[in-house]
C-alpha cells in the first residue's frame, strides 16, 4: 500500500470524525487530561494539505463554480465585516470551523473522489450514527437535561435527530448488502430515537422528504404505504406504543403544538421573532454584518425585544444578514441548480441499481429542510458535503451494474 492511499484513508477517516465531532476544538473530548479532539485536528489538518496539494486540475462545471464562488465569497467578506462591525470569540469559532473543515473537505470530495470513496464515507458516517444510538441507550437514565431531551456527546437534541434521520435515509437508499429485517429494524430503532430528541425540525425534514418521495413515486409505493400505515395504526393501538415512546427522551416535545393538552407554541413564536429580528436587520444592513454578529447587531436594532439565541436557526437568514445578500444570492441559486442537477442524475441512472443518486438526492432535501428550521451554517456542514457528492465529475455509479 502506496503513501497515496495510506493518505487518502487518514484523511477519510479523520475528515469523518470531524464532520462528526462538527468543530477543530471540543472540550467535550477531554479524556484522562487529553484532548482526544485536537489529536484528530492535527492528523486532519496534515492528511487535508496533502490531499489539497495533490489536486493537481481542477475541472470546474456550473456547480463547482457556483460552490467555490460561494466559498470565496465567504472567505473575503468576513473579515472586511469584522473590520466595519464587530469581531467575537463566537464569530471566530464559527468561521474557522466552516473554513477549516467543510471547505478544504468539501473541494477534496469535488475534485478527487469516485464512487468507492464515496460508499466508504457513507460507511463510517452511518457508523457513527450507529455509535450516538448506543451512547444514547447507554444515558437514558442519566440523562444530564431538565427537559429529557435526548443528546449524544454533548451534541444538542436537533443535532442528535439529525443525525438519525441521516442514518434512515442512508439505510433506506444506500446500495447495502444487509437483510431487510435488520435494516427496518435499525431504520425503526433511528426513528423512535429521533422522536426521543423532541427536535421537531428533522422530523419535519423527515417527513417533508418522505412526502416528495411518495410524489415522485405514487404509484409504486401508495399500496406499500397505505399497508404500512395501518399496520402500525393497528400495532399503536393494540400495543400501546404511544405510551411506551413517550417514556423515551421527550418525544411529547415533537407533538405539543397539536397535542389536546399541550398547545404550546413556544418555540414556534421564538423562530418567528428570530425571523422578524432577521428581516430588520437585512432591511437596515443588506450586505451583510459579520460573521457570528447576527445577535447583537439585532438586539441593538431592537433593544426592546432581545434575540435569546446567536443565531436566526435558518441558513438562508443567516447567510443573508451575516455575510450579506449578494452572498445568499449565490448560495440560493447553488440550492436551486444542486436539486435540479441531482434529480436529473438520479432520473437517468434509475434502472441501475448501483446509483447513490437517490441517496443523494433524498439527503440534499433532508439536510435542507433542516437547515431552513434549525441550526446555524456550521450545524449544515453534511449539506454541504452531498452537495460536493452530487457535483462529482464521474457519475457514482458501477458500470457492469
Amino acid at each position: 500500500m502506496n503513501i497515496k492511499i495510506i493518505n487518502s484513508w487518514i484523511f477519510l477517516l479523520a475528515s469523518c470524525a470531524l464532520l462528526a465531532i462538527g468543530r477543530i476544538y471540543d472540550e467535550r473530548l477531554e479524556i484522562l487530561g487529553l484532548n482526544f479532539g485536537i489529536f484528530v485536528s492535527v492528523i486532519y489538518i496534515v492528511s487535508v494539505i496533502f490531499m489539497l496539494f495533490s489536486i493537481k486540475t481542477i475541472s470546474l462545471s456550473k456547480s463547482k463554480i457556483l460552490l467555490y464562488l460561494f466559498y470565496l465569497l465567504a472567505i473575503i467578506i468576513t473579515p472586511i465585516l469584522w473590520l466595519i462591525f464587530d469581531i467575537t470569540d463566537y464569530g471566530i469559532e464559527k468561521a474557522i470551523n466552516f473554513c477549516i473543515i467543510v471547505i478544504p473537505i468539501s473541494i477534496v470530495i469535488a475534485e478527487k473522489y469516485e464512487r468507492k470513496d464515496v460508499m466508504n464515507t457513507f460507511y463510517i458516517l452511518l457508523c457513527v450514527t450507529l455509535f450516538l444510538a448506543i451512547l444514547s441507550f447507554i444515558g437514558l437514565a442519566g440523562s444530564d437535561r431538565a427537559d429529557g431531551r435526548m443528546t449524544a456527546l454533548g451534541g444538542g437534541p436537533i443535532v442528535f435527530a439529525r443525525w438519525m434521520g441521516f442514518g434512515i435515509i442512508t439505510l433506506l437508499f444506500l446500495p447495502l448488502r444487509i437483510k431487510s429485517i435488520y435494516k427496518y429494524i435499525l431504520i425503526i430503532i433511528f426513528l423512535i430515537l429521533a422522536l426521543s430528541s423532541g427536535s421537531r425540525g428533522p422530523i419535519l425534514g423527515l417527513i417533508l422528504t418522505a412526502l416528495v418521495y411518495i410524489f415522485l413515486n405514487f404509484n409504486k409505493v401508495i399500496i406499500k404505504i397505505g399497508i404500512i400505515l395501518v399496520l402500525f395504526a393497528s400495532a399503536s393501538v393494540f400495543l400501546d406504543f404511544n405510551k411506551h415512546i413517550s417514556k423515551i427522551g421527550n418525544s411529547k416535545r415533537v407533538f405539543m403544538n397539536i397535542s389536546k393538552n399541550g398547545a404550546s407554541k413556544q418555540s414556534t413564536s421564538t423562530r418567528t421573532n428570530l425571523a422578524i429580528g432577521s428581516f430588520v436587520l437585512l432591511q437596515n444592513y443588506p450586505l451583510g454584518v459579520g460573521s457570528g454578529n447576527w445577535q447583537i447587531i439585532a438586539n441593538k436594532l431592537s433593544p426592546n425585544h432581545l434575540m435569546p439565541l446567536e443565531y436566526p436557526h435558518n441558513i438562508i437568514l443567516e447567510v443573508g444578514c451575516e455575510y450579506g445578500l449578494p452572498v445568499l444570492l449565490v448560495l440560493l441559486i447553488l440550492f436551486i441548480y444542486t436539486f435540479h442537477w441531482s434529480y436529473c442524475r438520479m432520473i437517468k441512472y434509475i434502472n441501475n441499481e448501483s446509483s447513490l443518486y437517490p441517496l443523494l438526492f433524498y439527503l440534499f432535501l433532508f439536510f435542507f429542510f433542516n437547515s431552513l428550521v434549525s441550526g446555524m451554517l456550521n450545524d449544515s456542514r453534511l449539506m454541504f458535503i452531498i452537495i460536493s457528492f452530487i457535483i462529482i465529475q464521474k457519475p457514482l455509479i458501477k458500470k457492469d451494474a
